[in-house]
């Protein structure tokens, strides 16, 4: 292991020298990685009335400003991602740029997020298909069940190969974004009472500024995912140039995919009754407003939902396993997790490991919370917890340029955009904390304080016991070589 840089010459395939599927995925299949893992169907259907019962009519500016503070997050990730591709993503940034012990525990508050966000997608999916099927079509169809077939299914595309999932992640992904465009549309084309108008995109003035706030925070969740093609840089064509250009179209577009659902979704109900109708509600109302201008149709969010579900499980799972793979590698996990699969090359000890949390978390908590309370519980603890992910990696990006990359400095790309970064998700998460939270939700700040508590004293454990070799590793990163015919052949 070790950085090699070098231009890419036309025509000429770079792929990483990896124990892993060197060149697995093409540029489609990494923008793939990332949109589905953003998870478009889901975000939008599980999250815009959370949003709207804070931010009001104005939920497209919430989804707006949330565009803006992820993509000064994705311009930092894009400097590391040039020079430092690895399947540890943020463990290895922060470790090379700043200390291995921040790189633990930027992975270990990462490990809030991945390892957890396929089990809450499939226990809300549950939940969702539970109840709007027997309500609407006498169907009775138990949570655990989706659940359960979700985790078979994700298992099987993962462990098979990162080729076989990029290619499901595709079709998943292309077959969900199709029908929400198409019934955005059609909210604009038979809008309700208060017609087209911009007021989607104003200051609900029946709204606190607080409120407008907290919606951003849950619109840049809907947002988070982005950040996943980093750990496939090792299983990645060209992952020097691929990697960066993944993360800005997978922005870009669902910035636009958001902004544009979000409006169709708020004058197709009518912004003169969106907050007494629709704000606040759950997916029923999607249901019901796809009702009105589809008719039997309605029954597409649904499967557009169990599409992203199942999308975001195989983006997830694949992230989060490779970065598990990476610190078992390198010795800061244990290391059964570096374990490859001689045919299918996927860390398959790993995937195991992850199947066994994706069920515990699904089954446990939902038992306990209730499917839909775990997804906003977990939603609102990633979020916060990202910060600390996003933060330490901005504040990466500017050491690594003054010093190592001192030659190839920008004020602009390596020091503005990461204190803009910083500030902006400090401020998002300063104005979501101040008006306090309520419910379940205020243990939330506690059980994140435990948690980076929890990762310090399991350094320390390590460090009085002498077990500190992987931080000789943990900066790591793949050499690239020129890939073979059969490597690049039927690589999308």
């Amino acid at each position: 292991m070790g950085a090699s840089v070098g231009q890419v010459g036309p025509g000429e395939v770079m792929v990483a020298q990896t124990e892993l599927r060197a060149g697995g995925m093409g540029l489609w299949s990494v923008i793939a990685q990332a949109v589905t893992h953003i998870a478009p169907a889901m975000g939008f259907l599980t999250g815009a009335t959370f949003i709207a019962a804070n931010a009001g009519t104005g939920v497209s500016l919430a989804y707006f400003a949330a565009f803006l503070v992820c993509m000064a997050i994705g311009l930092t990730i894009i400097p590391l991602a040039r020079y430092l591709p690895s399947a540890g993503g943020y463990f290895t940034y922060v470790s090379r740029t700043l200390h291995p012990r921040l790189g633990f525990l930027t992975a270990w508050l990462y490990f809030l997020y991945d390892p957890t966000a396929v089990a809450i997608n499939f226990t809300i999916l549950g939940f969702i298909f539970q109840h709007q099927l027997e309500q609407r079509l006498h169907i009775n169809l138990p949570w655990p069940v989706v659940v359960a077939v979700g985790i078979i299914f994700v298992t099987f595309f993962v462990y098979r190969g990162v080729q076989i999932s990029g290619r499901t992640m595709l079709i998943l992904g292309g077959l969900e974004i199709t029908i929400l465009l198409a019934f955005a549309l059609s909210g604009i084309i038979s809008p309700g009472p208060g017609g087209i108008n911009t007021v989607p995109f104003q200051v609900d003035p029946k709204f606190s500024t607080a409120g407008l706030f907290l919606g951003v925070v849950f619109a840049i969740f809907a947002f988070t995912g982005f950040e996943a093609v980093a750990p496939m840089a090792e299983e990645s064509t060209n992952p020097r140039r691929n990697l960066p250009i993944a993360i800005v179209v997978s922005l870009v577009f669902m910035g636009a995919f958001y902004v544009f659902t979000t409006f169709g979704l708020a004058v197709g109900w009518g912004t003169n009754t969106f907050d007494s109708g629709f704000a606040g509600k759950d997916v029923g109302a999607f249901l019901d407003l796809a009702q009105r201008l589809w008719g039997g149709g309605w029954i597409l969010l649904l499967f557009a939902m169990l599409n992203s579900a199942f999308a975001v499980g195989i983006a997830a799972t694949n992230a989060c396993t490779r970065v598990f793979f990476s610190m078992g590698r390198g010795g800061a996990l244990p290391g059964w997790l570096g374990v490859v699969h001689p045919k299918y090359k996927t860390p398959r000890n790993a995937v195991i490991l992850q199947t066994v949390i994706t069920a515990v978390i699904a089954y446990v908590g939902g038992f306990w919370l209730g499917p839909d309370q775990l997804f906003f519980w977990f939603g609102t603890l990633i979020t916060f917890g990202l910060i600390g992910v996003y933060g330490l990696g901005a504040i990466g990006v500017i050491r690594f340029y003054l010093t190592e990359k001192r030659a190839e400095f920008n004020a602009f790309w390596h020091l503005v955009i990461p204190v803009i970064c910083v500030i902006a998700i400090l401020l998002v998460g300063y104005e979501s904390l101040a008006p306090g939270l309520s419910g379940i939700f205020a243990y939330v700040p506690w059980v994140l304080a435990g948690w980076i508590v929890l990762g310090v004293v399991i350094l320390g454990i390590a460090r009085a016991q002498g077990r500190e070799g992987w931080l000789l590793k943990a900066g790591e990163v793949a050499y690239e070589r020129q890939a073979s015919p059969q490597e690049v052949a039927g690589v999308l």
